[in-house]
Parts: structure tokens; sequence; C-alpha cells
């Protein structure tokens, strides 16, 4: 049987799952902080209720209760049982008080508490609170700051990084090759300290090969032979590359690339490769060639007319990811990690190689580089590159970012010409009842009116410039 209650008619309670015995209910309130705090919690002005046991001692550490929606029924059942006949069955009578919506509960740790507690001159063996000789008793209390013997009570303010419990799987690592893993207190490195990172340097020498423990941790991560496999092979065919080439080239998630990469190349945070993963064993600095694959930092400028299109990596993915069958036939996709002449940068700083720059211009002037002599070394900030030789790419893009904004407006210029001749056709035709062959929209918009448009739109443009 089912009985369907209204919660209109019931009042409404709030429920506090205390961490404790409550004895006395104002000296439980004191420890929330009073009604006004507990007031305040409910409202919403404050998102967790403290707790603290002893309220009157500024060093006691907090515990704090977490605010959850919760529905319920406050519920009064009294039993009332035979005192003459033991063997008759009790009857139970429940009464519905009222409802709950919201509640607290306490589930963070206390942490340890660290009082002022020092012993006792009668009694060694006791300790006694000494809160009334590390703290005035009032405003007016001149003899505390009159005193010559304090006791010295340093209290640490907090003994734990997390309120929260959290289950901490360890696993011991069973390799005996590198006995620095195997000693206590050396903390694992973060994903981002798993690479080599090497500044770079004219005189230093870079690693030839991986770290043994790298190559273990693939395992761990369960990274298939197919993946690995396949990232081999793209150093091996080329050995300098960028995080989203890879990611494009290969197809394997960003998770496991960052598994497999430490395995193959290093990282190089400064210099005329920065940001780029080179593989071990290859040595930019005495190869020539290595001048293609060096780094192109390009960054927009948001002016009038740019901004329209492009936005920066963050923004570009959350307006796909809301977007997802939205499509800018104009601008590159945000994963695609090459620039082509026909289409505007995927995203605000596009960071590229020289040989990702698909544009025949500049390769051609990286064809013309004459080549060094015979025991030259590459340039500690521009490489293997001429002096300049980025500020003329540069502005080759730029140059080429310009025309593609200009045809576009162009292009919506014609559209909308076009669009009002077809709408001051038709209302010709709906006044006249036929169109005439002189001011017919089809004789209006041939192939000579639309050269005409474009040769006022470049003349316009030529104004401007």
């Amino acid at each position: 049987m089912s009985i369907q209650l209204s919660g209109a008619s019931l009042p409404e309670f709030a429920v506090i799952r205390y961490p404790g015995l409550v004895k006395d209910v104002n000296k439980m309130l004191c420890t929330l902080g009073g009604v006004t705090k507990v007031s305040q919690a409910l409202e919403g002005d404050t998102k967790r209720l403290e707790l603290r046991y002893h309220y009157e001692n500024p060093f006691n550490k907090s515990v704090y209760g977490e605010i959850n929606k919760r529905a319920g029924l406050l519920l009064s059942i009294k039993v009332r049982r035979s005192k003459k006949d033991r063997s008759k069955p009790p009857q139970y009578k429940v009464d519905i008080l009222g409802c709950t919506n919201t509640g607290f509960t306490f589930e963070s740790m206390c942490d340890f508490q660290y009082l002022p507690l020092l012993p006792d001159n009668e009694n060694k063996r006791e300790l006694k609170m000494m809160m009334h000789s590390i703290m005035p008793q009032s405003v007016i209390d001149l003899d505390f700051f009159n005193r010559t013997e304090v006791p010295l009570i340093t209290v640490p303010t907090v003994f734990a990084r997390y309120d929260n419990v959290h289950n901490n799987i360890f696993r011991g690592d069973f390799s005996k090759e590198d006995g620095q893993h195997e000693v206590l207190g050396v903390c694992q490195k973060s994903s981002y300290e798993n690479r080599d990172i090497v500044p770079f340097s004219t005189i230093d020498s870079f690693p030839a090969r991986p770290d043994p423990q790298i190559i273990k941790r693939m395992k761990v991560k369960y990274v298939s032979d197919e993946q690995f496999e396949k990232v081999k092979k793209l150093f091996e065919e080329c050995p300098v590359w960028t995080r989203i080439a890879l990611l494009y080239e290969s197809g394997i998630s960003n998770d496991k690339l960052k598994c497999i990469i430490p395995s193959m190349a290093y990282y190089f945070s400064t210099g005329p490769w920065r940001t780029m993963y080179v593989r071990y064993g290859y040595d930019p600095r005495k190869d020539f060639s290595s001048r293609y694959y060096q780094t192109f930092d390009f960054r927009l400028r948001f002016r009038s007319g740019i901004a329209e299109f492009v936005s920066d990596r963050k923004t570009s993915i959350k307006k796909r990811q809301k977007n997802p069958y939205e499509i800018n036939t104009l601008v590159q996709d945000i994963d695609y990690p090459y620039f082509d002449e026909h289409k505007l940068p995927r995203s605000r700083q596009c960071i590229l190689r020289y040989c990702d720059i698909r544009m025949p211009k500049i390769q051609e002037m990286l064809e013309k580089i004459p080549s060094p002599l015979a025991g030259a070394t590459c340039n500690e900030r521009t490489g293997w590159l001429p002096s300049g030789f980025d500020s003329q790419v540069r502005q080759i893009v730029c140059n080429v970012i310009k025309d593609l904004l200009k045809n576009h407006y162009r292009k919506e210029h014609i559209h909308a010409e076009l669009e009002s001749c077809e709408n001051t056709g038709q209302e010709a035709e709906d006044d006249d009842g036929a169109v005439s062959d002189e001011g017919g929209p089809d004789d209006f918009m041939n192939d000579d009116n639309i050269e005409e448009i474009l040769d006022d739109m470049q003349i316009e443009a030529d104004e401007i410039n």
C-alpha cells in the first residue's frame, strides 16, 4: 500500500548530522557558531558550516560540513508494549512531523588538535590549559603586557594539506637498474618532468637515449605496439616534430602520446627549436637541413576584421564543443598543424616549423639559403637561418592574411549588392505585373555588371590603402 503525501502542507526542517553525542543543545549550537551562523549557511551566504569543538579556543582546528540536497521525512515513531502480557506484539504509531530538503554532513577529516597545554605546577602528570597565559583576558588587561615570564607555545596553524580523506594505492617498483628511484624520500616526477627538457646550448651535449623507467611506464599505461610503431615511424621520417603535428599525423589520443613521446624524443625549452620534440641521437646543430624544423612563432594582433574569425585556442575548442557541426571554411581547423595560404590561421598564436608553412615562396627562400662553411656552427638565437629571416616570413604571412580578408569582405559586398538588386527587381515585377526588357533583373545582373562592382570595390580599396 502506498500513500501519496503533499509536502506543501508539512513544515520544512534542515538536517545537521552532528559528529558527536549531543547532551546539551545550547553547547552544541555554540560549537556551530550559534543560530546566526547556521541560518547564514542555510540561506546560502556561506557554502560550509563550521564546527569548533572548543569554540572559545582560537587554536582549535575547525571541521567543515558540506551542504547537500536530500529529500527526507522527519518521523515520530512510538512503540507500545504490554507490560502484563509480553507475548503480545508491540503496537507502532507513526506520525510525520515534517520534510527535509537540505542538510549538512561532516565528512571531512578532523585534524590533529595542538592545544596550548602545559604541565601543572602542582601535579606534573596533569596538563593544564594555559589560555590565560598566552592571551589577554580583555582589552584593558595591561598586566598581560607587563609580564616578564611568558611560556613559549608555538602552535602551527595547519597540519594537513587536505580536509577530505583520499584513497592512495601504493605500488612498488621492482626494478633494480637505477638505485635512485628506490631511495625513500625521492618523489615521483610529474608527467611534465618525465620527459627530458633540454635548454638549447651550443656547447653542451644532448640526450642520446631515454630513461629506462619511461619504457616501463608505457606498459603501465597500456600503450599498444601499434601505437608505439606509428609514432616511431613518424620520428624515422622526420627527426623534429611539434606536439600538435604528432597528434594529427598519428591519430593517437593525447594521453597515450604523452607516454610515448618521452621514450623517443627530448624537448627543447629554449633556442631556435623551442617547444619542439627532437629524436634521441639527433643533433640539429650538426645538420644544416634542420633549418626546416626551426620554430616559427606566429602571433596575430586582434584588430578589426581578424577577431571575427580567429580567437585563442581555448576559446576555439569551447566553440567547437558547443557547436560541433559549425564549420568555418575561411579558418583552418583547430587541430590542423600546418598553415595554408588559402585559409586563416587556426588560432591567435601558432607554433609551427618552417616546413609546416605550405607556401611555395617561403619554401623557396629556405632552399636559397647558402650552405655554411665547413666547421661552422649554428647561431644560438637564429639557428641556421640568417638574421631577420623570421621577420620576412612573418611579413609575407601577414600580407597573405590581409589579402584573404579583403577577398572575403569583397565577396560579401558583392553578395549584398546582388541581393539588393534582386529585391529591387522583384519589387518592380510586383508593381508592374511583368518585367520589361530594359529593367529586368536578369538583364541587370549579367557578367559585365559584376565586373563593374569588382572594379569599383578595387578602386575603393586602393584609395583606402
